[in-house]
């Protein structure tokens, strides 16, 4: 089973992920990107790192972006030897936007509304 991080402002797209991850992963849902960024280093300070972290692009406070740069620059300033970086999916409705910032260290993006379905093969997909 695979361990994922979901920070994600709307509480029924949260609650559609969580209930769709139910047989494959165990999910740790959270509302905004502060408390993503706690929860991410909570889990790499205890040696459990996530294997996914799904970031919404536009949440209040800390957006998407701003926490997907602060994991990233975390990771490559204090690498840990015995964890693999966290793979990033970019949840938007703004496709161009996240186009524009692929260079940020995203490893793939889909579009909302989320379908389960695609998003698991995507990510069965980069775990090979």
């Amino acid at each position: 089973m695979w361990r994922v991080l979901i920070a994600e402002d709307d509480p029924k797209t949260r609650e559609t992920l969580v209930k769709g991850f139910k047989k494959t992963a165990r999910c740790v849902s959270v509302a905004n990107g502060d408390e993503a960024l706690k929860t991410y280093q909570a889990a790499r300070n205890s040696k459990t790192p996530f294997d996914f972290i799904l970031l919404d692009v536009t949440m209040p406070g800390t957006d998407g972006f701003e926490v997907l740069k602060t994991i990233r620059d975390q990771e490559e300033k204090n690498p840990h030897p015995l964890q693999k970086e966290s793979r990033i999916i970019m949840i938007t409705a703004y496709k161009d936007s996240l186009l524009e910032n692929y260079n940020m260290g995203w490893d793939d993006f889909i579009t909302k509304p989320v379908d389960i379905k695609i998003l698991t093969e995507r990510m069965r997909a980069l775990t090979k």
